[in-house]
């Protein structure tokens, strides 16, 4: 495996730390989030909520990886962001303005975030990314299919650093299937040789498989198997509950939980932050209703575990 991770950041109600992603996912309550504290300066405040938790989590896992971006030409920098519910609160309250009072009214400052890609142009605007920015928007999965782009762009070489992400923020009352998932995480991802020569903590590895069950009739056959612990997050649907069947004995960590993508990536880093005394293999799960199943394999490098320069 080319690519090791080497930065961790989380921002989610009742989340203080990557070490605190396991804990169960709670309901944000207002002023959970405060921006002025985690977003001095200007130009932040009036920025969605989505995009001002992906900021900071992005800092916090860049400074985690001790800044491998300084080191690195903004050309060969990249960024692959997921998410399914970032905007949706904020489309509806623009299509009511739109029809309640004309196009003329729109916020110059929210309007271009009715595109989903935004919120992750602003993540490479503050960070000098200039390589490629990719944003992933599917329902639970897209967080994990982000990590599985960077792996590919790691290996193929069209990026030197990556900062990986997921971000969401609670949609609308009418479009809500259970607890919202809110906040961001994000990952630093570089090569191996890369995190040897700076002598840095890695995390560990990853790669990520995507598959995709009819939910009509979703048969399991063609998942893998012979996998290490799973760890699931996993809703109630017909392709939840088959994918459930097929995993067997798991830790599940999911919740009655909306279609976001952070609380899989939760999972991830939390297992990632938490490591154990030697390497183990773990195995994060999840399926949204609509078909899609992501699998994310870790390899969990011991705590503090540093490469050594070559």
């Amino acid at each position: 495996m080319n690519m090791v991770i080497t930065g961790l950041g989380i921002v989610a109600p009742g989340v203080g730390k990557p070490a605190e992603a396991l804990a169960p996912v709670m309901k944000p309550e207002p002023g959970w989030f405060d921006v002025a504290a985690t977003l001095p300066g200007r130009g932040y405040k009036r920025l969605p909520s989505a995009c001002q938790y992906l900021l900071v989590a992005a800092r916090a896992a860049i400074t985690d990886a001790d800044d491998p971006l300084s080191s690195v030409d903004p050309t060969r920098r990249a960024a692959v962001v997921g998410t399914n519910n970032a905007g949706a609160e904020l489309l509806e309250q623009i299509d009511r303005t739109i029809i309640d009072s004309g196009s003329g009214e729109l916020s110059p400052i929210t309007a271009p975030f009715m595109a989903m890609s935004s919120f992750a142009s602003r993540l490479s605007i503050e960070h000098a990314i200039q390589g490629f920015n990719l944003t992933t928007n599917s329902p639970r999965t897209a967080g994990l299919d982000a990590i599985g782009i960077a792996v590919r762009a790691l290996r193929t070489k069209r990026a030197d650093v990556l900062v990986v992400g997921a971000t969401e923020d609670a949609p609308p009352p009418g479009q809500r299937t259970g607890a919202p998932d809110v906040g961001a995480a994000a990952l630093v991802c570089e090569p191996v040789e890369v995190a040897m020569a700076r002598g840095v903590t890695v995390y560990g590895t990853c790669r990520v498989r995507s598959f995709f069950l009819d939910p009509a009739r979703p048969d399991t056959g063609i998942l893998p198997t012979g996998l290490a612990q799973v760890d699931t997050a996993l809703d109630d649907s017909p392709v939840g509950e088959a994918v459930r069947a097929w995993a067997g004995t798991h830790r599940e960590h999911t919740v009655d939980v909306d279609s976001g993508c952070l609380t899989p990536m939760r999972v991830l880093l939390g297992l990632l932050a938490t490591g154990e005394d030697r390497p183990v293999k773990r195995t994060v799960l999840t399926a949204s209703a609509e078909g899609t199943v992501a699998l994310a394999e870790l390899e969990v490098s011991p705590r503090n575990y540093i490469i050594e320069r070559s």
